[in-house]
């Protein structure tokens, strides 16, 4: 036990020494943005009309709301900082907290400091924006499935309801029986948190057709293809990036774009094995293509790259992996820790410099869906050589 104390300081002792750093470098814009608008929303009923773009859902609107009565940004912007610090920690201390004593030491000591200094997690830090609460509701959730499925499906339909960054997870939850009214509650959930969004929208402006939900989707879309979003360097999105290569946006393509996303999430899906297995790479999978899916996919939601690359590195250590398959996984990782902004502005990264990390940053997500594929078709291929007798390992 105490040595298992001692292994649980590390993940503690590296949130700490965000610290002075989130202290020195902070970057309030995305949470001030968000709180402005949640003052809006109080006032008019309208957070879309902040200067800002806000693209928000209602309820995270009710939220923001909320918080900006509560507290003054003064107030809001130091407690925003430590509420993430905190949630960081509870992940790095829930994850390989789990993994401790089921892997080896070597093992788990490289992932705990790839994760510590895992660029999209630190950079949401210092943005100050609520990607890691979002994510840390979300694990949550999945971590009950199986055992408590209502409380699962309303920490994954909360988190939707004030950040859909998840938005596929319901859904192939629904594709497992065993998993179906996790699913279904999350959908559900997310849903009357939504109306209930709307409903105080519509209050605060006086106005009944605020609640409609079209309405307010019609307006996400018009902002979300706006010239702010579209097509900038920092979207990561499929349609963003056809858009920064000429190809004109259109329904057709944003349809296009969308089939290819699920099929490649389907490929991933049919060659999951099941039990305990099936459920991380049911969230791995859905991590990896919810950003994908849509028109803005921010570089900083490469946060959700991490599931799949820690699946990946465990598998990879089980399944005693080549080591090309290990290059490419670390290739990927070095992908991600490309962007570190706000720091790059601090430090007066020339722009040559920025345009080349965002450009080359963007295809990690691409390059570890081939990889997750191509180690799914590996071990497919071993299974069956193993089970045909003479051959593999049962030969001679």
């Amino acid at each position: 036990m105490p040595a298992r104390r001692l292994y649980l300081l590390a993940p503690v002792v590296a949130v700490l020494a965000l610290v002075p750093l989130i202290a020195l470098f902070h970057y309030p814009m995305d949470f001030g943005s968000a709180y402005h608008a949640g003052a809006v929303a109080w006032s008019t009923g309208h957070p879309e009309v902040v200067s800002t773009s806000w693209l928000g859902t209602p309820f995270y609107g009710l939220v923001m709301a909320a918080v900006s009565r509560a507290a003054s940004f003064e107030v809001a912007t130091p407690v925003m900082s430590a509420v993430n610090l905190l949630v960081w920690g509870a992940l790095l201390v829930s994850v390989w907290g789990r993994l401790h004593g089921r892997v080896s030491s070597r093992w788990w000591w490289g992932t705990l400091v790839a994760a510590a200094v895992f660029a999209p997690a630190v950079t949401s830090i210092f943005w100050m924006q609520i990607n890691l609460i979002i994510f840390g509701l979300t694990l949550w959730g999945v971590a009950l499935l199986g055992r408590r499925d209502r409380s699962a499906g309303a920490l994954i339909g909360l988190a939707l309801a004030v950040k859909p960054i998840f938005v596929l997870l319901p859904l192939v939850l629904l594709l497992r029986r065993d998993l179906r009214r996790a699913g279904a509650s999350s959908i559900g959930v997310a849903a009357l948190l939504t109306a209930i969004g709307l409903g105080f929208l519509a209050w605060r402006a006086g106005d009944v057709s605020v609640a409609n939900p079209i309405v307010y989707l019609n307006k996400f879309a018009t902002q979300s293809r706006g010239p702010a979003n579209a097509c900038v360097i920092e979207n990561y999105s499929p349609l963003a990036l056809m858009c920064r290569l000429g190809v004109p946006a259109s329904t057709a393509l944003t349809v296009g774009v969308a089939v290819a996303v699920l099929g490649a999430g389907w490929l991933l899906i049919r060659q999951l094995r099941g039990g305990y297995e099936a459920k991380w790479g049911l969230f791995a999978a859905a991590s990896l293509l919810s950003p994908m899916l849509g028109p803005i996919g921010w570089a900083v939601y490469q946060l959700l790259l991490a599931p799949t690359m820690l699946l990946l590195a465990y598998q990879f250590r089980a399944g005693r992996a080549a080591v090309f398959l290990w290059v490419n996984l670390g290739f990927v990782f070095l992908l991600t820790m490309l962007i570190w902004d706000p720091l790059e502005s601090y430090a007066h990264a020339p722009v040559s410099v920025l345009v080349v990390s965002y450009t080359l940053g963007q295809f990690a997500q691409y390059f570890l869906i081939l990889l997750w594929i191509q180690w799914m078709r590996m071990r497919s291929a071993n299974l069956t050589r193993t089970a045909i007798p003479g051959s593999g390992a049962q030969a001679g």
